[in-house]
């Protein structure tokens, strides 16, 4: 790469931060950090759950260094996300990358806030992996790993591509090995689940669940598409189990047409269909019969 290469990669860089930057704010809710904040919509702000620390009298600086009061909507731990409201906000909105068609080894620019100035770290987009849960029991439509040294200020931060889109928010603690980029697609349906009930709701079907293996006998009979089911230990009286007609002693195979293994795999699915009916699949008696849940709201949420 000849020196006049490198200028021009420089300024690019210098450009994209430019471009971005006056998206981008600073988060005050913990005390001697800040973190970062991306101005989503009108008057809303993404930032990194994890790094609030409180939830009252949080406040933003802007570019222009104008601190401003911003209220809590709603935060989601499981995605590491939560959605501050901030009235008569005048900043451009953070430009979204509409599609996912960014690849392993795309440039990755990191575009954060102090209280002072803004910040930046480059790095690549690693890995992309499928839709997964997280250790914290929330859903990402795709796990985006960054190769990158995230400046202590950019938690919430925007990450954006070579063309100054954002891909994602950056947060480094939803692996013990990498920053990743929540992606949009994931953002935009947490930020209007908090914006319509201020939490994200979790799905409650009101049965105890236990792993257990099936006979071979009847995965080869029943055709079945894997060896293992959940078997139900327990119903709830009056619950969406109970109103279904699920029993004790009955085996939950599938649930939307997806198999089920695991109870705690349940919950990113169960959250979609709130109020919503869900045709499970359950073996009962050593036959296949089929089953319809109106899923409830958990208890206390």
């Amino acid at each position: 790469m000849t020196a006049n290469s490198l200028v021009s990669l420089s300024n690019d860089l210098a450009s994209l931060v430019e471009q971005t930057g006056p998206s981008v704010v600073a988060v005050h809710a913990r005390p001697r950090f800040h973190s970062s904040g991306v101005h989503w919509s009108h008057g809303v702000i993404v930032t990194a759950e994890h790094a609030l620390q409180k939830d009252e009298e949080i406040a933003i600086t802007t570019q222009a260094g104008e601190k401003l009061e911003a209220i809590l909507v709603g935060r989601d731990a499981g995605t590491d996300l939560a959605v501050l409201r901030v009235k008569d906000l005048s900043l451009p909105i953070a430009t979204q990358r509409a599609d996912t068609d960014y690849r392993t080894g795309d440039l990755a620019l990191v575009v954060g806030r102090n209280k002072d100035s803004v910040n930046a770290s480059l790095g690549v987009v690693s890995s992309i992996g499928g839709a997964s849960q997280t250790w914290r029991g929330g859903k990402l439509d795709r796990v985006v790993r960054l190769d990158v040294a995230l400046h202590p200020a950019s938690a919430g931060a925007a990450v954006v591509d070579a063309a100054g889109q954002v891909i994602g928010i950056a947060t480094p603690v939803l692996s013990r090995a990498a920053v990743f980029a929540i992606p949009n697609a994931t953002v935009e349906r947490v930020v209007q689940a908090l914006l319509s009930h201020g939490r994200l709701r979790q799905g409650y079907l009101g049965a105890g669940l236990q792993p257990i293996a099936l006979p071979q006998h009847l995965i080869t009979s029943l055709a079945l598409e894997s060896g293992t089911g959940l078997m139900t230990v327990s119903v709830d009286d009056d619950g969406p189990a109970a109103k279904a007609g699920l029993m004790i002693g009955d085996v939950l195979l599938a649930l939307n047409g997806t198999p089920v293994q695991r109870p705690e795999g349940l919950r990113p699915l169960l959250a979609e269909f709130v109020d919503k009916p869900l045709a499970a699949k359950v073996l009962r008696g050593g036959e296949l019969t089929a089953l319809e849940f109106i899923v409830g709201e958990r208890p206390g949420r």
